[in-house]
């Protein structure tokens, strides 16, 4: 909280003054301008101290999920418990630190009178894709004749996020044509036991009917059968974070693999899908394949959150990550760079009888001889791979986008 200190001395000063005068003076006129000036004086100490002691702020955001390219409005509000004359005023509102740069500070002056409560609206335009998070709002206020201000920090933390806008794709092929290698059906679990295709980790709600109870006997808790029809296509993408991948390049390649991910992420949960999503930045973040619009905005929340930070190698953290995930699962790898040990670890996965497609993205006008060797090697093991531009018109080439 600051203060104009010169203000109040100035206005000690004044009554200082005209008490002199009329001492020295006399007459009805000089004392009148010596309590003229007390009640202005008591007016003063009044509006110093009543200016934040009975002021409440509240801020208010529409939305606190966004799309990417979208505005954000904000509503701030000012309320006082009592009415009281001020002279005004200044709220300003420091933007997250993402579009400090960007942006100026809002600034909102306001002349409050007798008001008890005042509003007024803003506008963040053009949102990129990120997490935001609006804490302080710095508040000044000052008297009628200006002998008087103070300044007041209010902090309320709001927290938002702006999710990657996606492409509507019609179709996604892969190599074979298939999404994976089960197939999705709806339809109730069987007990035929010639339809047993293997054994999973039970789960809350499984009958004890489906219980393998040879595999569980081996101490490795409790298993359950799994079905031919009750498979289901799954995918788990992998995006490529490591910070090392996206330097030199532009800053919109990263955004471009995000987007791509969202995309197709996207369609998997409009066909039905479960999917997954794994990355390392500076904390893992491993989402097992699931589906409902619970886990689609789940997997969107870590998507609008991610940046190109991560310090690990991106091929050990596939390589570690894939084991974790269960035979049949696709492997879906977002990257811009197909350095050898990704390529290495990508085959070992293939020849292991994991289904694998790779999505090369790319800000190059032509691919470099060395890339299209790499690509090459990887689909004659039988790994899909697309490569994709930065410039989204190519992307009608994945799935009529």
């Amino acid at each position: 909280m600051r203060q104009r200190r010169w203000g109040k001395l100035k206005a000690l000063l004044l009554v200082a003054i005209t008490y002199v005068f009329a001492k020295f003076q006399g007459g009805f006129s000089s004392w009148f301008l010596f309590y003229s000036s007390l009640v202005f004086l008591v007016y003063e100490v009044l509006a110093y101290f009543l200016m934040f002691s009975t002021l409440e702020v509240e801020r208010v955001i529409d939305r606190n999920r966004l799309q990417d390219g979208e505005d954000v409005v904000v509503t701030v509000r000012l309320r006082r418990k009592i009415r009281f004359p001020l002279g005004w005023h200044m709220i300003v509102e420091p933007l997250p630190e993402r579009l400090a740069g960007v942006y100026e500070p809002h600034r909102q002056l306001i002349f409050p009178w007798f008001k008890k409560e005042m509003e007024f609206r803003y506008v963040i335009p053009s949102l990129p894709r990120g997490f935001y998070r609006l804490d302080q709002c710095v508040v000044s206020g000052g008297d009628f004749f200006g002998f008087s201000e103070r300044r007041k920090v209010f902090s309320f933390p709001q927290e938002f996020l702006v999710y990657p806008r996606y492409k509507e794709l019609t179709h996604w092929a892969l190599g074979d044509g298939s999404f994976s290698g089960n197939v999705h059906v709806s339809h109730k679990r069987s007990d035929d036991v010639a339809a047993v295709r293997g054994v999973r980790e039970y789960q809350r709600g499984d009958r004890l009917s489906q219980i393998h109870w040879r595999a569980s006997a081996r101490g490795t808790g409790l298993k359950t059968k799994e079905f031919e029809h009750q498979a289901m296509n799954q995918a788990v993408f992998f995006l490529d974070v490591e910070k090392e991948s996206y330097q030199g390049q532009p800053v919109q390649l990263f955004e471009t693999a995000v987007r791509l991910t969202a995309s197709l992420i996207a369609y998997a949960n409009r066909n039905q899908y479960h999917y997954g999503l794994v990355y390392k930045q500076n904390e893992r973040i491993s989402i097992a394949p699931a589906l409902s619009h619970t886990h689609f905005l789940r997997v969107f929340d870590q998507l609008a959150r991610v940046m190109p930070a991560g310090r690990e190698s991106f091929a050990r953290v596939v390589g570690r990550e894939a084991l974790e995930q269960q035979q049949g699962v696709t492997l879906i790898v977002v990257t811009p760079r197909v350095e050898k040990d990704l390529v290495h670890r990508l085959i070992a996965l293939a020849q292991k009888g994991r289904r694998v497609q790779l999505f090369y993205v790319h800000a190059d006008t032509v691919i470099s001889q060395e890339r299209r060797r790499a690509l090459q090697l990887l689909g004659g093991s039988k790994i899909s791979c697309t490569s994709v531009h930065i410039d989204e018109q190519e992307w009608k080439r994945i799935g009529g986008a």
